[in-house]
């Protein structure tokens, strides 16, 4: 007997077809963590070349606080075209113009010849990485059983922790003139890769299909990402009737969610902003675009420790997402978000207690901290916002609210780290406290506020239209 598709669990073909779009998230965090290591070197090295593109773009701290803040401002800008890209086209060439956006703005960047063209090369790069929040997740969703979509949808996140990881070991070697150049040569390699499997191994979203009326298609599709195995026609008949019902729910613009025409979508969208706020409000910043100069002014100017810390604190991402990836399901949305914003909550009054006393009693405590504050930050709140727009909001409204979602990330993300470092020259040991705030709210506001959504049907639909499709699976086992 064949096995229901929507039944199905892991495949080689989807899992394959995940893990690719998932490389960018992979780019994400390389542009986020980039800067880090090489800061020094780019901004003020004391060599001069005799070739057309110099060594180093001098530039005051001020302008490179700038810089760092182009890429969320490209986001932005990325995270709100989502509006129309997700209209326009379909969910794999979203993918395929993410990894153009990242292969011409690292290249731009690499071969910058002035601090206007290395800035410029940030903004595409942050384009496209605005893009790739949800264009990824909705992909990944979309080509996913309730069964993986928890564990495929981790998979962002886990690459996005690599890419930092990645960089920064990187960043140790490649810190020097001109070698810092080939930190951007790197992942625009990486991006033309990802553009070249995205178009010969990918296949499109079949709901998206569907949505076009590609019924086709999308049994082509379905077929190959459930496996030959299975019987596609109950999810494909189920795909087919919901978007019948969307045909007569148009599309919503961000205007119309705004204003409220559409009560609950406004409701989902308000929680899915407020997760992806989660991804970035809670200190997240401090800890990887200025977690080496943090914790070197923490420790009295131990640059080797800072160094060492920022590397631990990015193997203990990657290890906190594989224990997402692999409990997703089992711990759920909901009680990974609580994990998370207590974990962070806690950690926040260690790095404040052991950094205000500053003794040598309390560098392990600051240690202990920093390692927990990104442990529980990684398999909460660095997962679950990218995955949730999917899984709250319908495809009337998953556009304009994914757009909104994103918008929100990459404005806190712009905000926060353009702050930051005015934040702690004011509060200096004291910094923390602020985010100690922010995330015990956020632990509040995922106990009593958020909805669980892990094992939902993406096209679970209301009262009539539910019954309308109850009643054609009874006509057809009739």
């Amino acid at each position: 007997m064949t096995k229901p598709s929507h039944e199905q669990g892991f495949t080689v073909y989807s899992t394959l077809c995940a893990f690719i779009a998932a490389i960018s998230g992979f780019n994400v965090g390389w542009h986020i963590g980039v800067v880090n290591m090489p800061m020094a070197i780019i901004t003020s090295c004391t060599t001069t070349s005799s070739s057309a593109i110099p060594d180093c773009l001098p530039m005051a701290d001020y302008m490179w606080g700038l810089t760092v803040g182009f890429y969320a401002l490209g986001g932005i800008v990325g995270g709100m075209g989502t509006m129309y890209t997700n209209v326009w086209f379909g969910r794999r060439a979203n993918l395929l113009i993410c990894a153009a956006f990242f292969a011409a703005g690292s290249i731009l960047t690499a071969l910058a010849v002035n601090v206007a063209m290395y800035s410029v090369g940030r903004v595409i790069v942050g384009i496209g990485a605005g893009l790739a929040g949800a264009s990824c997740a909705i992909y990944v969703s979309e080509i996913s059983t309730k069964k993986t979509r928890g564990a495929h949808g981790s998979f962002f996140e886990f690459f996005l922790n690599l890419g930092i990881l990645v960089t920064q070991v990187c960043g140790l070697y490649m810190s020097t003139v001109p070698t810092w150049r080939y930190l951007w040569v790197i992942s625009a390699i990486i991006s033309i890769i990802q553009f070249a499997l995205l178009w010969f191994f990918t296949v499109e979203c079949p709901r998206r299909l569907c949505a076009n009326k590609n019924y086709d298609g999308a049994r082509a599709s379905l077929q190959k990402l459930r496996g030959p195995d299975c019987d596609i026609e109950e999810e494909l008949n189920l795909l087919m009737e919901a978007r019948k019902q969307d045909e007569q729910r148009p599309q919503l613009s961000i205007w119309s969610v705004l204003r409220g025409k559409d009560r609950k979508v406004l409701i989902a969208t308000v929680h899915v902003c407020i997760l992806l706020a989660y991804n970035q409000i809670g200190g997240i910043g401090p800890m990887s675009v200025y977690s080496v100069s943090f914790f070197t002014s923490i420790f009295k100017g131990d640059t080797h420790m800072a160094t060492t810390l920022s590397l631990v604190c990015s193997a203990a991402n990657i290890v906190a997402t594989a224990i997402a990836v692999v409990l997703m399901n089992k711990v759920g949305r909901k009680g990974f978000m609580m994990i998370s914003t207590a974990g962070m909550t806690i950690a926040c009054i260690g790095i404040v207690i052991g950094s205000s006393v500053a003794t040598d009693k309390t560098g392990p405590l600051i240690i202990f901290s920093a390692i927990l504050y990104l442990f529980t930050y990684s398999c909460g709140c660095g997962v679950v916002p990218w995955m949730i727009a999917p899984e709250l909001l319908p495809l009337r409204g998953l556009a304009a609210g994914s757009a909104l979602g994103n918008g929100t990330n990459w404005l806190v993300n712009f905000v926060e780290n353009t702050l930051w470092p005015l934040i702690y020259n004011r509060l200096q040991n004291y910094s923390f406290i602020l985010f100690i705030v922010i995330n015990f709210v956020g632990f509040l506001y995922s106990w009593l506020c958020f909805e669980e959504t892990t094992g939902k049907e993406l096209d679970q639909l209301d009262g009539d239209d539910t019954k309308k499709i109850q009643h054609l699976e009874d006509a057809k086992d009739f």
